[in-house]
Formats: structure tokens, C-alpha cells, sequence
């Protein structure tokens, strides 16, 4: 029982904590000295008083100074989003990625495996074949070859071992889940995430603001941390600031259900490949319209009802052509050689 984390604890509980505070706080739980009740105990308190912006900086600052990092190229992008929207839905941003790199964006793809879901995206490209394992140079070797990479969270932040226990025992969404798309080891500007609710979409807004990054940042109708097809969904950009988006304007279907919950890592890796392979359901038509936002966010597009039909063709003209399945496949390849 380490005393002085005692303090941090108790400044969570009376919502005092501050920029120093958080700093400090996150500085012992990643020097592995605090024991998991103690986090524990502080990540729910945390998260019952209410995470606010200077909560997030504080813990990126100490996060970000232990990442190994990875070079990519300029224009890279990043499709991970926060979970915890307790949707248990497929795997939305890890399909996307894989349209986005078909259409020649490259995609620098940062996860984890599940913690608060059924499915995170570590456990679909497992179950995808792909060795998700890599050493710093074969993925940056991987990015510049194929067009596409994961890094797998746990090597890139490896003090992460120190609260992983926990959040599994957990099981609930934490800080973790609003700093994991902030933490990109490979420092892409370009970012399409999603976010599972309109106050943590505020939090993401200023931060994003303040670094001046390009991002597509999404609070889902109905607490979907993606763009949902069942109502109006809360969107940020920089060239169109906040507004809000209603694929039904655009004659997508609504969401039958049963068609994009998620089960287990080969059940999602198999739906994957079904909507590559031709199969148009409301996976197919969900993974569509984030790829579509993707597209425009790689243009640094000002979006418009024109560029959304525009991308909206580019994207099932990719998926059509079956270079997303192809793309799986060369990352197979090239992870496992």
C-alpha cells in the first residue's frame, strides 16, 4: 500500500484533482509502485467524478514521454476510437481502416485487445491472421510496403502493463478508453474517431483544438462511438467545425440489428471478409459511410452533400474491386514472413 497514492485517491473522490495532481498521480501508477486496489480505486473515482480536459492533458504528458514510436509518412491516419460505448457491435474502425488503405491512404492503426468489449481490433486481425507482434522497424517497414499497420498498444506503451490487470477486472470504460486515440505511437495528424458520449466529445474537441490536428471526431447517434445510419450524429471538423449528420438524408438503410452486434474474434474476422466479399448488410453500409468521412478527412475537404456521393462511390467502387480483401491478405503475408 503505497501512502502518499492514498492522497491522489482522496483528491479523485472530492473531484480536486488538477493539471499537477493528475501529473503526479499518473506518474506513480506508471512506475508500477501502486497496487491494483489502489488504481483501482482511483480509476473509478476518477471516472464517478468526472474526467475533464486538464485530466486527460496531465496523464497524455506522462503517457507520451514513455511511448516507443513509429515514423510514418506525413498524410498517415489513425481510425481508432475510444470503445466503451457498451454496443458490443462489430469492428467498425478496423474495417474501415482497411477500405481507406485500399484507397491509398496510408493507416497507421493503433489498438488493443478487448478490455471493455467482446472484440477489440488486436483480437479480429489475430483472427485475421495477422501477426500483430511486430518490432518498431518491421512496422514501419510494413507501413511504407503494404500502405497499412497496427501497432498493438501494449508494446508501444509499455507501462500500460501496469493498469491492464485492472481495467480487465474493471470492465468498465476508464480514462484509458478517452486516452487510447490520443496516444498514437506513430503521431499521425490525421484522425477519424469516435467517441461514446457528447461530454467526452467536448473533452476531444478542445483538445484537438489546442494541438491543431486534423480529425474527424464523432459522437454516434444513440452513444455509438461511430457514425451510426439510425439518426443524427454529432460531428467535429476543422473545416466545418460542429455539426451534426443523418445518413437517412442520403438514403442509407437503418440498422438491422442482428446484423452488426459482434461475438467472438473469428465471428467479427468473418463478417469482415463477408462485406469484402460482397455481402451488402448494415455492417456493410456502417463500415461505408465512416470510410466515406475518412476520404474527405484525407482531403482536407469542407464536407458537402457533392463530396459525401463523391467519396460514397469511391469507397463501394474499392470495396467492389475486392482490394480491401487483398489488403488483408498482403498484411498476412508480410506480419507472418
Amino acid at each position: 500500500m503505497n501512502q502518499k497514492f492514498k492522497i491522489y485517491i482522496k483528491h479523485a473522490y472530492d473531484n480536486t484533482l488538477d493539471l499537477k495532481l493528475t501529473k503526479d498521480a499518473f506518474k506513480l501508477i506508471m512506475s508500477g509502485k501502486i497496487n491494483d486496489t489502489q488504481i483501482s480505486s482511483f480509476l473509478s473515482l476518477l471516472q464517478r467524478s468526472g474526467i475533464q480536459p486538464h485530466h486527460i492533458i496531465g496523464a497524455l504528458d506522462v503517457m507520451r514521454a514513455k511511448m516507443n514510436v513509429v515514423k510514418s509518412p506525413k498524410k498517415s491516419m489513425d481510425t481508432c476510437g475510444t470503445g466503451g460505448d457498451g454496443k458490443n457491435s462489430l469492428n467498425v474502425s478496423t474495417a474501415t481502416a482497411f477500405v481507406l488503405a485500399a484507397c491509398g491512404i496510408p493507416i497507421a492503426k493503433h489498438g488493443n485487445r478487448a478490455l471493455t468489449s467482446k472484440c477489440g481490433s488486436a483480437d479480429v486481425l489475430k483472427a485475421l491472421k495477422i501477426n500483430i507482434d511486430m518490432n518498431i522497424s518491421k512496422i514501419e517497414s510494413c507501413l511504407k510496403k503494404i500502405g497499412i499497420c497496427f501497432m498493438f498498444a501494449p508494446n508501444h506503451h509499455p507501462a500500460m502493463k501496469y493498469v491492464a490487470n485492472v481495467r480487465q477486472q474493471l470492465g468498465i470504460r476508464t480514462i484509458f478508453n478517452m486516452l487510447g486515440p490520443l496516444l498514437n505511437p506513430a503521431k499521425v495528424r490525421n484522425q477519424i474517431v469516435g467517441v461514446y458520449s457528447k461530454d467526452v466529445f467536448e473533452i476531444y474537441k478542445k483538445i484537438f483544438e489546442k494541438e491543431n490536428k486534423n480529425v474527424c471526431l464523432i459522437s454516434g447517434f444513440d452513444g455509438n462511438d461511430e457514425i451510426s445510419l439510425d439518426g443524427s450524429n454529432l460531428l467535429f471538423t476543422r473545416k466545418n467545425g460542429e455539426f451534426y449528420f443523418d445518413p437517412r438524408d442520403f438514403d442509407f438503410p437503418k440498422t438491422i440489428k442482428k446484423e452488426i452486434i459482434g461475438k467472438n474474434a473469428e465471428f467479427n474476422a468473418n463478417r469482415i471478409l463477408e462485406i469484402f466479399s460482397g455481402k451488402k448488410d448494415s455492417f456493410y453500409y456502417t463500415v461505408c459511410i465512416n470510410s466515406v468521412f475518412g476520404i474527405m478527412l484525407n482531403n482536407s475537404e469542407k464536407i458537402n452533400k457533392n463530396r459525401i456521393y463523391k467519396a460514397m462511390k469511391e469507397v463501394e467502387k474499392t470495396i467492389k474491386s475486392q482490394e480491401p480483401l487483398r489488403m488483408i491478405r498482403k498484411l498476412s503475408e508480410f506480419t507472418n514472413s
